[in-house]
């Protein structure tokens, strides 16, 4: 829903747009936590961790400003919602996450054939780095699930799935420091960070692809599925009586959100408060079977 200066925002948008921004200051914190880890202990890990979350914050904070403007109404270029643009914003997340991941990937080779020092301080703060994360990423993915629990925000979708994919990969980091710490510089502690940097890799790249699969069908226009195109039918079948004519039924989604265009045709004889009756009943009917629809039904002047 628009929001106006003499409206105030919705509750549930407020916590949305104030977890995201939680989130995202705690995450420019810990990058420089990270990155002063990655420095000190010379570790291929928490330069990923820097890396990825240095992307991620310039994102979320995209995805801030565009999330501001929606709830505020400010989108009106767009005649049929910001749903693309939610959509496009997820893409970007996705291909942001591959890239990182095949960085990660190709590092982690790198690093087997060339196994460089470490300190042990360094080592030792970068555990603690990576527990820091660990609390870090938990506690902001309870925050933006709480925020987003509704669904109704594929921001919010989009950012609790980076988050968790966040949470699991900052486990595996921690895990594969403390073999590192313990280790020292052995085969074992190399191989404990190339094969815990290797699982990022991989964590990552899944990311890309679920986010991609979800996001280009709706960012390409189709109809909605033949369980709602039936839905649709049922009402115009049930109020057959009350127009002369069906002209165009047009559907598709826009992110989450089914947008139906009906164009019936009365006869020009008939009083303006019968027809918007009628128009009235049918997209009363049609939000109730699809909520969340934007349903529109446009009368005109019957050609029969």
């Amino acid at each position: 829903m628009a929001t106006t200066a003499s409206q105030p925002l919705d509750p549930a948008a407020r916590a949305r747009e104030r977890s995201m921004a939680l989130a995202g200051l705690s995450d420019l914190v810990m990058i420089g936590v990270a990155l002063t880890a990655a420095l000190w202990g010379n570790s291929l890990m928490m330069a990923a961790e820097t890396l990825r979350g240095t992307l991620l914050w310039a994102l979320e904070m995209v995805l801030l400003v565009l999330m501001r403007r929606i709830h505020r109404g400010q989108t009106h270029q767009f005649d049929y919602g910001a749903g693309k643009l939610e959509q496009f914003a997820n893409l970007v997340i996705g291909l942001v996450m591959g890239v990182g991941g095949l960085w990660v990937g190709i590092s982690a080779a790198y690093r087997w054939w060339n196994p460089p020092e470490h300190s042990t301080l360094g080592m030792g703060f970068a555990v603690f780095a990576g527990a820091a994360n660990v609390v870090q990423n938990g506690l902001a993915l309870v925050s933006l699930w709480r925020a987003g629990r509704d669904g109704t925000s594929l921001i919010l979708i989009g950012q609790v799935r980076t988050r968790l994919a966040k949470l699991v990969s900052s486990f595996i980091v921690l895990g594969a420091l403390c073999v590192g710490l313990v280790a020292g510089d052995t085969l074992w502690g190399e191989a404990a960070e190339v094969l815990g940097a290797g699982f990022v890799s991989v964590v990552m790249l899944q990311l890309t692809f679920a986010l991609w699969r979800e996001a280009l069908p709706a960012l390409l226009d189709h109809t909605l599925d033949e369980a709602r195109q039936a839905s649709i039918n049922r009402v115009l079948a049930r109020h057959f009586e009350g127009y002369e004519e069906l002209l165009t039924v047009r559907s598709r989604l826009s992110g989450n959100t089914a947008l139906i265009e009906v164009v019936l045709g009365f006869q020009p004889a008939r009083q303006m408060g019968e027809v918007q009756a009628v128009v009235d009943a049918i997209c009363d009917d049609v939000s109730h079977l699809i909520p969340g629809a934007l349903v529109s039904v446009i009368p005109v002047a019957s050609r029969a």
